[in-house]
């Protein structure tokens, strides 16, 4: 065993000499979790409150109702009334409202069987998200409003018995209402998702130079002055899966603490990141070296090793998650450490138990046996003089 770690601490300091391993697997990373983080977090970013402006030209019995309903207390809705249509489409301009809803002159008497009138909403294309809430209740009272037309028209009722049919459809739910729901699986916030998401994909590039190396030191003539001294082949290969294990380890370590103290992610549970993050490494180490037995040279491997890499980096969802698109991509992101890595994760984000991780941690670990077992029987020919 002595002689196993002589091999990696040799593959380790050649590697820190030439920085390669340094930058595949710390600084392209992270470079690439604060640049997508923070873009992706100034579209993502909003508060959880809207305010909605209600422009009354009606002054009206139906106008009344949408207002009472609206601003009710403790609401994640701001209702703020605005004198003029101009000066609601001045305000959401310059994003003071989320959006304006315009009640027309006549919505009273159109709601007791008068002439039609439209609703108009005013929004803005920069904020897409109130447009959409304004649009959301201003389509909802409308709806409320045809209920009570509707049932004015088939009972032939004149403005006094269509003002007491409102009496009851409000009775038996407010025109609108607005509720704060929690989701049961929570996503990871976009600082988080990319910090681990650009982990574990650079974490295939930076294992590589562990099990691949033997095919370059076959090359130079390395291997095979190994062979000619005292050396088992068994100390090899454990020298060098030492090495992709241990650039695996600290690459992601290294990247889950910066990305927690200067990027703001929020990983988890400490001992929950750690199993996590020690079986997506033996599964990663793996991956690379069955893909390795399948090479002849050193070059080979290293475009074969960038192919499944990317592909597999891909389908996991580094770059975006493949698991909410739903269909094919979503099955096929099973196959991927990856997105077992990512799932394992956002359980453990939003709070979640450390049972949350023993599923993905024991798929990875099976992905790790499944990979390795076919790599053991094939990579012998890896090592011959």
């Amino acid at each position: 065993m002595r002689t196993a770690f002589l091999i990696t601490a040799k593959d380790l300091r050649q590697r820190v000499r030439d920085r390669s391993a340094f930058l595949v697997a710390v600084v392209a990373p992270l470079a690439l979790a604060f640049a997508l983080g923070a873009t992706i977090s100034g579209f993502s970013a909003g508060s959880s409150t809207f305010k909605i402006g209600v422009i009354d030209l009606d002054h009206g019995p139906a106008a009344s109702g949408l207002l009472g309903a609206a601003a009710k207390p403790g609401s994640s809705l701001v209702v703020q009334y605005v004198a003029t249509p101009a000066e609601g489409r001045k305000l959401v301009k310059d994003g003071e409202l989320d959006g304006a809803i315009v009640l027309p002159q006549g919505l009273s008497v159109a709601s007791m069987g008068g002439p039609p009138v439209q609703i108009d909403v005013v929004g803005d294309p920069k904020n897409p998200i109130g447009a959409l809430v304004a649009r959301s209740i201003a389509g909802s009272f409308a709806s409320y409003m045809r209920t009570i037309q509707v049932a004015s028209r088939a009972l032939g009722a004149g403005p006094a018995e269509t003002i007491k049919i409102a009496g009851r459809v409000t009775s038996s739910g407010p025109p609108i209402s607005t509720s704060d729901t929690s989701t049961t699986k929570k996503n990871l916030d976009p600082k988080t998702y990319y910090a681990a998401a650009m982990a574990v994909f650079f974490l295939f590039f930076a294992v590589q130079f562990g099990i691949s190396s033997l095919l370059h030191e076959r090359a130079e003539g390395t291997l095979a002055r190994m062979l000619a001294a005292p050396i088992s082949r068994r100390s090899i290969l454990a020298g060098k899966a030492m090495t992709s294990l241990v650039l695996g380890f600290v690459s992601m370590t290294v990247l889950a603490l910066i990305t927690r103290y200067a990027l703001g992610a929020h990983w988890g549970n400490p001992l929950g990141v750690a199993v996590l993050i020690a079986c997506a490494v033996l599964a990663a180490t793996a991956v690379t070296a069955l893909v390795t037995t399948l090479a002849k040279t050193y070059e080979q491997a290293n475009a074969w090793l960038s192919i499944v890499s990317v592909v597999l980096g891909m389908l996991g969802g580094s770059f975006f998650p493949v698991a909410q698109s739903g269909g094919l991509l979503a099955l096929l992101s099973k196959a991927t450490p990856h997105a077992w890595f990512l799932s394992g994760l956002q359980d453990l984000s939003s709070g979640g138990a450390l049972s949350v991780v023993v599923e993905p941690a024991i798929v990875l670990l099976a992905i790790t046996v499944a990979c390795g077992a076919v790599a053991l029987v094939r990579i012998r020919r890896l090592i011959e003089p």
